[in-house]
């Protein structure tokens, strides 16, 4: 995804487990930068059908450009769905 938007973090594991947080995907997001050089992040690793389902439908909305035609920021996407 390309989106200048989407800033969350979401790994989804078999559909039975997902990971949703704040963390960049990198080695200082994940705290390997340093003692005195951590981000402060949130996150949440589930295998709750309820949230693991909504995290996927959140997903595929945003995948699929379900918010493209209201979003104000097209002129930034490299490439918009609709």
């Amino acid at each position: 995804m390309l989106s200048p938007r989407v800033h969350f973090k979401m790994l989804v594991f078999d559909c039975k487990e997902v990971y949703v947080g704040s963390a960049n995907l990198t080695s200082a997001g994940f705290g390997m930068k340093g003692e005195d050089k951590r981000n402060f992040e949130a996150g949440i690793l589930t295998d709750d059908p309820a949230i693991v389902e909504q995290a996927m439908n959140q997903f595929d909305a945003v995948w699929i450009g379900k918010h493209c035609k209201k979003c104000k920021r097209r002129e930034l996407c490299l490439n918009p769905i609709l």
